[in-house]
């Protein structure tokens, strides 16, 4: 294939990142061998942990290409990290399609070869705009930036994202970048506002991917059969129902590949499916959206299955007298 396949990496011995990544640069590497993995990286990480881990060798074994860019060694992990991220268009030669490091990739990727967009990404969830779980938080955040975001149709998910090597998107990662980089002194830390802002600044030249090529587990059913790419922590673990979700989100799993490489995940490298916790029941509609909602939260954090819960006894006994056991 000619596009080639590009990784970010800021990483350190506290986080689980570099495991993360190497378990899906595997699975890339698996249906895409003879493709162009890339790297990218930054100083600090490539001359610290990126050598001193024991995944180490076999790790930096999977890309055919790293490329070390000299950042602020003050700056935090996550600031480093989107640096590279919202510059990756300037520090990368040739066309590429990037890969976020929660992801395992299911099959070939060639086909992104005759994919006809010159930027391109999925919606985040899944969903419209309209019926984004978080509307109402991601408009009021994209606020702080000076920007309206109820003009957007697609809020777009920047796990994957199709980039060719045009002067269009030269200046499109640009202005992310000079976006982001207000947004966070405005105290904004992710990088979708300031994409959905930059995109709807330069007309949205976004074009919408299939959600087969980013599959976002907790919404992408529909997409799960023909997957390419599963992305498996597409949210912020404020519930702490995704880490039981996939099991690429448990730390513990991540330390065991740290240690032992890849038997811990065989399961998975052969079919990621197999990475679904067991029991798993599917929502729709309305349901996605009161999931999000504090009162389901904070009912959530109370529930225990062998507690005694007077408001379930109460609602039983209602629905005993109304005949509806």
């Amino acid at each position: 294939m000619i596009t080639k396949l590009l990784y970010i990496l800021v990483s350190g011995p506290e986080d689980v990142y570099l495991e993360q990544a190497f378990i899906s640069a595997s699975t890339c590497v698996r249906h895409n061998p003879d493709a162009v993995l890339t790297l990218l990286t930054d100083r600090l990480t490539a001359e610290g942990w990126l050598r001193e881990s024991p995944l180490s060798d076999p790790f930096q074994a999977l890309f055919k290409e790293i490329k070390v860019v000299d950042l602020d060694a003050s700056e935090s992990a996550m600031q480093r990290s989107r640096l590279l991220k919202t510059g990756m268009r300037e520090y990368v030669e040739g066309d590429f399609l990037f890969i976020d490091a929660d992801t395992v990739v299911a099959r070939s990727l060639e086909d992104i070869d005759a994919f006809d967009a010159t930027l391109a990404a999925c919606p985040d969830l899944h969903a419209s705009f309209s019926e984004h779980p978080h509307r109402r938080a991601t408009i009021n955040m994209c606020k702080r930036l000076g920007f309206d975001a109820g003009v957007t149709r697609n809020y777009f998910n920047s796990g994957v994202m199709l980039v060719r090597d045009t002067p269009e998107n030269h200046a499109f990662f640009r202005t992310w970048q000079q976006n982001y980089l207000k947004g966070f002194t405005a105290g904004i830390r992710p990088d979708q506002p300031s994409l959905a802002q930059t995109d709807a600044q330069l007309g949205f030249p976004i074009r919408e991917l299939p959600g087969e090529w980013n599959c976002q587990v907790q919404n992408g059913v529909r997409y799960l059969a023909d997957a390419y790419i599963l992305h498996y922590m597409v949210t912020n673990q404020a519930s702490g129902e995704e880490d039981k979700l996939y099991v690429l989100n448990s730390r513990d799993l991540l330390m065991k590949v740290r240690k032992e490489g890849l038997e811990p995940v065989k399961a998975i490298l052969q079919n990621p499916l197999r990475g679904y916790a067991p029991s798993v029941r599917v929502f729709a509609g309305e349901d996605i959206h009161f999931f999000q909602t504090r009162r389901y939260k904070w009912m959530r954090s109370k529930f225990s299955r062998e507690g005694f819960s007077l408001l379930e006894w109460l609602l039983k006994v209602k629905d005993h007298l109304l005949k509806r056991v």
